[in-house]
């Protein structure tokens, strides 16, 4: 189930956005819980108790406009899809330095909404999706989106993850195929790494933002680099 909310000061605007939107995730056969309000207090009280998946926000607000509401999003490191919606597209690029998802222009919004929709739910899947393997005599699930990268160690990998990690029996090759569709890249035969995560970009290595310096094998370097550019796009 996914947790969304919807702000918006205009009491008649909220209720055809939310309406929209609810048929567009019943229409996808996902289960949904929302908070909608007109109030950007009750939004601000919402998030004190609350995790928002996603965040559909007017950024054009008496009391509290959207921007200060995103400030406060990315200061906590919340996990939440913000998309702003607007009929000022002025503000749109005021807003980029909030990292939003999306935007949702309201002159155009039934043309733009179900795409977004679908690409923020495909976004969530991902972040959700967990990989499952035995760790001595332990069954551990982690989710793919907390993994940094994977280094070779024979028949085994070492897991490097945002909290920790691991070492047990699995190879390379084998994981380059069960993640390639989820983000993941083999810039050397002996790592396999999150592109998520990855900060820089350089001749003959990259940077990932925890700090860590990975190589780029010889091989296929520019092909990785290409892949990789393309994906900090």
């Amino acid at each position: 189930m996914y947790n969304v909310a919807i702000c918006d000061d205009e009491p008649k605007i909220l209720k055809d956005l939310s309406d929209k939107i609810k048929t567009i995730f019943s229409k996808m056969d996902i289960s949904v819980q929302y908070f909608i309000t007109h109030e950007e207090t009750m939004l601000l009280e919402y998030l004190d108790t609350n995790n928002i998946d996603i965040l559909f926000l007017d950024i054009d607000m008496p009391k509290h406009n959207g921007m200060e509401i995103a400030e406060l999003i990315l200061n906590k490191e919340f996990k939440t899809l913000l998309i702003f919606v607007t009929n000022q597209e002025a503000l749109v690029y005021q807003s980029f330095q909030y990292h939003p998802f999306g935007f949702i222009r309201k002159n155009f919004f039934n043309e733009e909404i179900e795409q977004l929709i679908c690409n923020a739910v495909n976004k969530l899947s991902k972040e959700q999706a967990t990989i499952t393997f035995k760790n001595r005599n332990e069954l551990i699930r982690i989710k793919i989106s907390e993994i940094l990268y994977f280094e070779s160690d024979s028949n085994y990998v070492k897991m490097f993850t945002t909290e920790t990690n691991y070492h047990y029996r699995e190879t390379l090759s084998t994981l380059e195929k069960k993640l390639a569709s989820k983000g993941f890249i083999r810039i050397h035969k002996g790592y396999l790494v999150n592109q998520q995560f990855v900060y820089a970009i350089r001749y003959e290595e990259i940077e990932l933002t925890n700090g860590d310096l990975l190589p780029i094998g010889r091989t296929n370097r520019d092909s990785v680099r290409k892949q990789i550019m393309k994906y900090m796009r």
